[in-house]
C-alpha cells in the first residue's frame, strides 16, 4: 500500500485529501504545519512514496525549497506541487527557473482539480519512489553508513547497534563522549554527550545526520 504524505495548511482540503485517497488504496497522513522542521520530521518518521505539497508554505520561495529538500534526501520524495497560482504551475511544468528545476516535481495538480487529476498525479509520483526498507537489514545498513560517516570526521572509539541507527563515540578533538540515535517515533536524531560524573546531557534533537555529527564537531573545535 503505497504512503501519501499530504501538506497542507487547510484541514478541509486534508480532510478530502484523506477520503480520496484512501478509498483509492492509498495509505494517507495528513500535515498542517507546512514549516521545514514540521516537514523533515514528518518524512522521517513516515518515509511516504509521495508527498502532496500545498503551494501556501513559507515564504515565496517555501514550497519549492521543500520540494528541492524532499528531492534531495538520500532517499527522495516526490513531491507533487498542488497549487491554484497559475505562474507556478507554469514555471513547473516548464522548469523556467533554477529552483524549479531543483523542485524535480514529479507531477502538477493546478487548483481546482478533478478526481481523475488527482488520482493520475498520485499515481505518477508514488511510481517513482523507491520503496523504503524496514526491514532488520536495512536498519544495520544505515547504521554501518552511520559508523562510517564518523570514522570519517574523525571520531574515535565507534560502537554502533544492531538494531537502528545508534552510535556511541568519542569526540574528534577531545576525550568528550557523545551517543547519537534516530528516533523513529519523533522523526530526530537524539545527540547525548556524557559528562565527567557520568551523567547523560541532551546536547540537541536534530532533523539530519550531519547536524548532529556537525555539533559534535562543534563542541570539540
Amino acid at each position: 500500500m503505497p504512503r501519501v504524505l499530504v501538506i497542507d495548511n487547510d484541514p478541509s482540503i486534508a480532510e478530502l485529501m484523506t477520503a480520496i485517497l484512501s478509498d483509492e488504496g492509498y495509505a494517507v497522513a495528513t500535515l498542517l504545519d507546512t514549516t521545514h522542521a514540521a516537514i523533515a520530521a514528518a518524512v522521517g518518521r513516515q518515509e511516504p512514496d509521495c508527498v502532496l505539497l500545498d503551494s501556501s508554505g513559507e515564504g515565496p520561495d517555501g514550497t519549492w525549497t521543500e520540494a528541492a529538500y524532499l528531492a534531495a534526501r538520500e532517499r527522495s520524495i516526490p513531491t507533487i506541487l498542488f497549487t491554484a497560482d497559475f505562474n507556478a504551475v507554469l514555471e513547473a511544468r516548464d522548469s523556467t527557473s533554477d529552483r524549479a528545476v531543483a523542485a524535480e516535481f514529479a507531477a502538477i495538480l493546478p487548483k481546482p482539480f478533478t478526481l481523475d487529476e488527482l488520482v493520475e498525479a498520485v499515481t505518477t509520483a508514488s511510481r517513482r519512489s523507491v520503496p523504503f526498507d524496514a526491514s532488520a537489514r536495512a536498519d544495520r545498513a544505515r547504521t554501518v553508513a552511520l559508523a562510517r560517516r564518523l570514522d570519517e570526521v574523525g571520531a574515535t572509539d565507534v560502537r554502533t547497534s544492531t538494531r537502528r541507527e545508534w552510535a556511541t563515540f568519542g569526540s574528534p578533538d577531545d576525550d568528550r563522549i557523545y551517543q547519537l540515535y534516530w528516533w523513529q517515533l519523533l522523526g530526530v536524531y537524539m545527540l547525548g554527550r556524557y559528562e565527567s560524573d557520568g551523567r547523560l546531557s541532551l546536547v540537541g534533537q536534530f532533523l539530519e545526520r550531519d547536524a548532529a555529527i556537525a555539533a559534535v564537531i562543534h563542541e570539540s573545535a
